[in-house]
């Protein structure tokens, strides 16, 4: 390995003040055994597997097969592509494979060079087992020391060994992982997040966790780092105190019998032992995240086989919120939090979240509607106090803006759902809680101090939706809800273009692993959750199929996704509860009609059979205004929710129902209308037709 230091190196005794941690990635790469039948994956490496190993006189062991992205090569480079921002460059680039069975070549290491813009100057540092990133970290340091360079990355990669001997059995590993950290001086061109927690597609899963205070300022300083080969002179645990007092201590897996004695010191987290080289540098990007504040953490690992024991020391600078950097411009609108939660996420994510069917021209169209609405204010009226309380269906809360069905929460925090329900508790606030949710009905349900429903698809695996009915009834939940726009997953082009997939640090917990495996797997071209649509959920479902949900349960059943007059009665023929009038913002048919449009129209038809509830491009409590006036019993925030979840956590999702609400107050006063019963047509012109006029 070549560690030579640069000319200057040495000038200063420690590294730049402003150099440190820019952005930090973790991969997560399926490994065979996951992907086992995916033959076409299987052939394409079979050919490359056996012109590689051919030349040394080795054969490929049979059933010995791996996908796309399980080569080292493919592995940093996806790193690589995520780490460095679009159109930027590093200075200096080193992999650090921690590859047991083979050893990486300068080819490779050149051709990655050339992957990261710049050309950096690269090294490889191989064959030391866990060694490998700590080594690597000692030579970035060495010449961040120099001044000479901007911008350093450092890959870390580990690839479970493969049987290359015929006569042994084959491992097959369940996954690979690599993490990748961007270091830099905070020149004008430093970036200052982490990349959030996200699903990349293929057979490569990102989850990268973010935040800096300022553009000018680091996530976290590097401190010591010592690689020790050989007798150790001391414990392990005293090493790592001499590092200093830290709050948070990341050892391997191989010290857990450390663990104990630092218990009392640090917060401990052992990393996991699946990842026996990569774990403490993928549980940093975790610690990075889950916790605001400066602090100190403590990287430790050893080898035992190789005599190393590591150390490095990472100085939180700073405090965060949420998955991102704490916001330190005033939250006044929904556009302000749309902005700060958009620098929070990973391209990838924000597409999943912001993005709709075809041309998205229905997601336009639902925003456009509200642009049609003007208010009609009344004067002298008493509007001293605007009350936002009200029932709904059953359960009163303290407003009518409620949290509709969205997936995957743990996308956009890592406490997902859980934080959700805690935000909408503190608003007094309805949350409807997806199939799809990421952490399970009962740890919501226990983190919930207002009411909860439930939303379903109606999936192929019937047994599967008495299960979560059952689980629904007994957590408490208030009412089952029936999306009933998505017999197929509408052709939503940037998750095809991203080809993306749910990574492997977030899950649909909530329903058996089996069901669920589709929605992980990448395919070019493809939405992993487009396949997994069309292989769980039953298009063949018809109003009939009703009564079996009815019979099921006892909780309210109500619909959501309805748009027209004809479905509305047939809805209150079937015996729904409730409607909820939906286009499922614009993500399923592009160019059905807005929801705002469809409104009076389904309001109508059902002439007060049930109560009629609204979705469909809300951005602010005026919006909400404006639906309840054409009749919407209660207005439910999508996107908006995760923009808020993304941003701070419970507090974000408080925030912004809290800021809904007080908009929605604000346009009672200055309209008129001092209560919610008094909100109705009268209080607006709808401008798209004569029809829909007064």
């Amino acid at each position: 390995m070549h560690t030579t230091v640069p000319r200057g190196a040495g000038s200063r005794a420690e590294p730049v003040d402003r150099w440190g941690i820019r952005r930090a990635v973790r991969l997560a790469f399926p490994g065979p055994s996951s992907l086992a039948q995916d033959q076409a994956h299987t052939a394409r490496l079979d050919v490359y597997l056996t012109d590689l190993l051919q030349p040394h006189g080795l054969a490929l062991n049979p059933g010995a097969l791996a996908p796309r992205g399980q080569s080292y090569g493919e592995m940093a480079e996806a790193l690589i592509e995520l780490a460095v921002p679009a159109g930027e460059g590093v200075d200096l680039l080193v992999m650090a494979y921690a590859i047991p069975d083979i050893t990486p070549g300068r080819a490779t290491t050149t051709y990655l060079s050339h992957v990261c813009p710049g050309r950096p100057m690269a090294f490889a540092v191989s064959d030391e087992g866990t060694a490998a990133g700590f080594t690597g970290l000692r030579l970035i340091r060495e010449y961040a020391r120099s001044g000479d360079y901007r911008r350093a990355l450092l890959v870390v990669v580990e690839q479970a060994w493969l049987a290359y001997d015929p006569g042994v059995p084959a491992a097959m590993p369940s996954g690979h992982s690599g993490v990748a950290l961007l270091f830099g001086d905070g020149g004008e061109d430093g970036v200052d997040e982490l990349v959030g927690e996200a699903g990349v597609p293929v057979s490569v899963s990102v989850s990268g966790l973010a935040g800096g205070s300022s553009a000018s300022e680091p996530v976290a300083m590097l401190g010591p780092v010592r690689v020790r080969a050989g007798a150790r002179e001391g414990s392990p645990g005293a090493e790592i105190e001499e590092l200093g007092e830290a709050r948070t201590v990341i050892l391997g897996a191989v010290l857990k019998a450390e663990a104990d004695a630092l218990a009392g010191h640090a917060d401990v987290v052992l990393a996991s032992p699946g990842r026996p080289y990569t774990g403490v540098w993928w549980e940093l990007v975790a610690a990075l995240e889950a916790e605001p504040g400066e602090r100190r953490i403590v990287l430790a690992d050893s080898d035992p086989d190789l005599g190393f024991l590591c150390t490095a020391a990472i100085d939180v600078r700073g405090r965060r919120s949420g998955a991102g950097p704490e916001t330190t411009d005033p939250l006044l609108c929904f556009t302000d939090y749309l902005q700060a939660a958009k620098s929070r996420v990973s391209p990838e994510i924000w597409d999943f979240i912001d993005g709709g069917a075809d041309s998205e021209r229905t997601v336009t169209a639902n925003r456009d509607a509200f642009t049609r609405v003007d208010l009609r204010p009344r004067a002298l009226v008493d509007t001293e106090v605007c009350d936002t309380r009200t029932a709904i269906l059953g359960s009163t809360v303290g407003t009518p803006l409620a949290i509709a069905p969205t997936a995957y929460h743990r996308l956009v925090h890592p406490d997902g759902e859980v934080a959700t329900a805690q935000g909408a508790g503190a608003a007094d606030a309805l949350y409807v809680v997806s199939i799809f949710a990421s952490r399970t009905l009962e740890d919501i349900a226990h983190s919930a101090s207002g009411p909860l429903w439930l939303q379903l698809y109606w999936l192929r695996q019937r047994e599967a939706l008495v299960g979560l009915i059952d689980r629904a009834a007994t957590a408490g939940y208030r009412a089952l809800v029936l999306t009933v726009d998505i017999p197929r997953m509408g052709r939503r082009l940037r998750d095809m273009r991203n080809g993306f997939a749910v990574g492997p640090d977030c899950a649909a917990v909530n329903l058996d692993a089996a069901l669920m495996a589709s929605a992980h797997l990448r395919g070019a071209g493809t939405s992993a959750l487009a396949v997994h649509t069309a292989q769980a959920i039953d298009p063949s479902v018809t109003w009939a199929d009703l009564a079996w949900l009815r019979e099921r349960s006892e909780l309210p059943i109500v619909l959501k996704g309805i748009l027209t007059a004809e479905d509305a009665r047939l809805a209150v023929s079937h015996g729904a509860d409730a409607i909820i009038v939906s286009n499922h913002g614009g993500r399923q048919l592009d160019g059905a009609v807005p929801s705002l449009v469809a409104l009076p129209e389904v309001v109508g038809a059902v002439a007060g059979a049930c109560p009629v509830m609204f979705d469909g491009g809300v951005r602010s409590g005026g919006d909400a205004f404006a639906a309840l006036a054409l009749g919407a019993a209660a207005v439910f925030l999508g996107r908006p929710v995760l923009w808020g979840l993304a941003v701070g956590g419970a507090a974000g999702v408080a925030g912004l129902l809290d800021l809904a609400t007080g908009e929605l107050a604000h346009t009672m006063a200055l309209t008129g209308r001092p209560s919610l019963e008094v909100i109705d047509r009268s209080a607006v012109r709808f401008g798209f037709d004569a029809r829909t006029e007064l």
